[in-house]
């Protein structure tokens, strides 16, 4: 698939073959073939195994003189995967935590859908916070992880906390890959114009920055090490206070660095705050903003969607390059192989992350048209070629993950005017080390375009193939744009239209030559533009029906930082590569250079001081343990100002993880999300009557009213003294199991509770577990 990068693919292929055995177990799962089980899995693995085969037979010679020739490139690239891979182990480890009152963030969410999808027999997944209903959500992410623990047994509490750090190092080495063919494609490009080759073209690893390793290292560094430059305000801001106010050094805060535009209510007066109002003028709202970016992502843990789709961009990205690329060299089986992988990538960006797909899917799209714009041969048959590639890769996307789609609502799906707009400075903040490289290299690389375009327009020559005329009136209608944002109050979007248009100069630029390199060059740039324009465009619209804007910034920026990051590596290697610096006088150079540092080390504060705090911030000290439950043993919650000790529960749950089969519905308390409600059916999987509301809500949210009703049945059930009326609702909602521990005796009324016992007496109910205060009933069918 992978054969026209230098790379050949091969630092992919834990992304890539974790999507095609997970893919194949999935397919047979939905169709019906088989039930959910260590089966369908082997099937997966075996298929892989078949085409690897395949692929050996016919390319031994090739794959063998790759494997000798790049081995220390290979042995390199495990290193980094397992170092990546290990570190975050221990990060895990030293806070395995899955809740915590205050920073738990949606981690019981993510592992009740965890471990509801690793229970289920079949797809989709039974809701575990919704009892008789499957998952209304792109559970696909967790499919992939949970093929991996019904193949090893892991308990989904410490598979957990194995699958960040999985994600993870799939980022880096994803991020590596994808930079690493950018450059190394550059440079072999330019010896000749021959087709990369699988030797030392980027020169030994030793080399120093200019070794195309080392801009691989630089990009999986940008998009998944790194931290905004709020880790430098905030240092700079504490030693303000320090010295010129009283009151000691404050503590680093790694929360705040992801929601660095503040509400208005977070107004700082202090000298070095920069704050500027985030919203338009006029507008009464307030609106909460995420600016997360991928190590935050992983640090905090949380298993969400937005973090398991982060490997499947990368995916869909050099897949994207590999058919531009492949499309100069390749006949059209390999073209037609290259086009059904990225379709197939981008398919499971759905299934893993729906907000993905518009974003990448525009890239792939767009990536199929200039690969056959670049391809040789008749305006026809490339027309052709493109159509029929166009329809592969969109259509294939969505036929892919049909059963999906087929079982899947969506809601909310339009995109409305926004009120609220980013401060030129907080954008600046976030993205501040990424927009210097860019502004760089496109200033560089505009600087003798821009003169030739000043000498066309002194005598205003009439417009010829020569001349850059038809280029002045799209950067002057551009630049007229920009002014008229600027104007209405948009500086952001006005700046960075600016900057889009220089983007835009220099990819015409390139397309528009000959040179060699035009398709690995051009990647990066486009990568770019995405990103700006991304930028650009949730300053004026949103996804409807959005918390303010809050997950449309929350789910874009993220998309944004991963475009720039790799961008802004690959950039960085051209214009030292390119001598492009050398160029510059002396002075300029060496500010240039200290610019670069203290961004540099700007964006590394945060990974060292936000560990840090991140690795305190649990219920108390506790030794190293992959053990996502373990921090129960000892901890002490409150609620509603009545504290509790969490190890009666503890040993609850794994009393039924040990003797409960099957999938049956439990009633427990309801309260609010974000809170101990629902812990059984977190840390079991089974389904219970009703788990966090707002969540159910966004799943059925033309069902609503459901929401609503169960949250007051579960009330009656345990408050009524009907015994008649709480065993109609009982039955109604198919409950087998009955949990009463301290949460239950806090929300609801001691009488109502007692009636249980009247119903164990009568025979309605058996006491199947009883320890440290907790009780659990078992209904009997009548």
């Amino acid at each position: 698939v992978f054969r026209p990068l230098p790379d050949r693919g091969i630092v992919l292929a834990r992304i890539f073959g974790l999507l095609l055995v997970s893919y194949v177990a999935w397919m047979a799962v939905s169709l019906g073939w088989v039930e959910f089980s260590k089966t369908p899995i082997i099937w997966g693995f075996l298929a892989l195994c078949v085409a690897s085969g395949l692929a050996l037979v016919v390319l031994r010679r090739e794959i063998l003189g790759f494997l000798r020739e790049r081995w220390r490139f290979l042995l390199g690239a495990e290193i980094l995967f397992l170092l990546a891979f290990l570190a975050f182990v221990l990060v895990r480890a030293a806070n395995p935590d899955l809740w915590h009152p205050w920073r738990g963030g949606e981690k019981p969410m993510e592992l009740a859908y965890f471990s509801a999808v690793i229970k289920s027999s079949t797809m989709p997944p039974f809701d575990p916070w919704f009892s008789g209903g499957y998952l209304n959500y792109y559970y696909w992410g967790y499919f992939m992880p949970a093929a991996l623990v019904r193949i090893t047994g892991i308990l989904p509490t410490t598979a957990f906390n194995l699958a960040v750090p999985l994600f993870f190092a799939l980022t880096v080495t994803g991020a590596f890959s994808l930079v690493y063919n950018a450059t190394q494609g550059v440079r072999a490009s330019r010896r000749g114009g021959r087709r990369p080759s699988p030797g030392r073209l980027g020169g030994p690893w030793w080399s120093g920055f200019r070794s195309p390793v080392a801009a691989g290292l630089l990009g999986a560094a940008f998009v998944g090490v790194i931290g905004n430059l709020d880790g430098a305000v905030q240092v700079v801001q504490g030693l303000w206070r320090k010295v010129f106010e009283t009151g000691g050094y404050p503590a680093f805060d790694f929360w705040r660095s992801s929601r660095v535009i503040p509400a208005q209510e977070n107004f700082d007066p202090s000298p070095l705050a920069f704050w500027v109002p985030d919203k338009a003028p006029g507008v009464a709202e307030i609106t909460p903003h995420i600016t997360e970016f991928p190590f935050f992502t992983f640090l905090f843990a949380d298993m969400h969607a937005h973090m398991m789709a982060i490997p499947y961009y990368l995916l869909v990205l050099v897949l994207g390059m590999n058919l531009v690329v492949g499309l100069r060299r390749q006949g059209l089986r390999g073209i037609s192989l290259a086009a059904a992988a990225l379709a197939l990538a981008l398919g499971s960006l759905w299934v893993i992350n729906s907000w993905d797909y518009p974003t990448f899917g525009l890239l792939a799209l767009g990536l199929v048209v200039l690969g056959v714009y670049l391809r040789p041969g008749p305006d026809q048959h490339r027309a052709r070629l493109g159509v029929s590639l166009l329809l592969l890769v969109g259509v294939g996307s969505i036929v892919a993950f049909l059963p999906f789609h087929q079982a899947y609502e969506t809601f909310n799906s339009s995109l409305e005017p926004t009120k609220w707009h980013t401060p030129l400075t907080r954008y600046l903040w976030i993205y501040g080390l990424f927009l210097f490289i860019a502004g760089t290299f496109v200033l560089c690389q505009m600087r003798g375009g821009l003169a030739r375009l000043y000498s066309s327009i002194g005598g205003w020559r009439k417009p010829t193939r020569s001349t850059p005329n038809g280029r002045l009136f799209v950067l002057a209608a551009g630049f007229g744009l920009a002014v008229l944002m600027a104007a209405a109050g948009f500086w952001t979007a006005a700046v960075l239209l600016a900057c889009l248009l220089g983007v835009g100069w220099v990819c015409w630029t390139l397309i528009s030559s000959n040179r060699e390199d035009r398709a690995f060059t051009l990647m990066p740039l486009i990568w770019l533009a995405m990103g700006l324009g991304i930028s650009i465009g949730v300053d004026f619209v949103r996804v409807t029906g959005d918390i303010g804007r809050m997950n449309t910034l929350f789910k874009y920026y993220l998309e944004v930082w991963v475009l720039f990051g790799l961008a802004g590596a690959y950039l960085l290697w051209l214009v030292v590569d390119s001598g492009a610096l050398r160029r510059l006088a002396p002075p300029v150079r060496w500010v240039w250079a200290a610019a670069l540092v203290v961004l540099l080390g700007s964006s590394l504060i945060y990974t060292v001081l936000g560990t840090r705090a991140r690795l305190a911030d649990r219920f108390e000290p506790a030794p190293l343990t992959l053990d996502g439950t373990a921090y129960m043993n000892t901890a002490t919650h409150s609620e509603l100002e009545q504290p509790f000790p969490l190890e009666p529960d503890l040993r609850a749950i794994e009393w039924l993880q040990d003797n409960v089969e099957g999938s049956p519905v439990i009633l427990e308390a309801h309260g609010d999300q974000y809170r101990w409600n629902a812990r059984i059916s977190i840390y079991t999987g089974l389904p219970t009557v009703l788990g966090w509301p707002w969540h159910q809500i966004q799943q059925r949210t033309d069902y609503s009213a459901q929401v609503g009703e169960r949250a007051q049945d579960v009330a009656t059930i345990y408050n009524t003294n009907d015994l008649q009326l709480a065993g109609e609702l009982l039955q109604r909602y198919q409950v087998e199991y009955i949990v009463i521990g301290e949460l239950e005796r806090i929300y609801y009324d001691a009488p109502g509770l007692e009636k249980f016992l009247t119903m164990e007496q009568r025979g309605q109910l058996r006491r199947v577990y009883e320890s440290n205060g907790v009780l659990i009933f078992r209904a009997i069918p009548s």
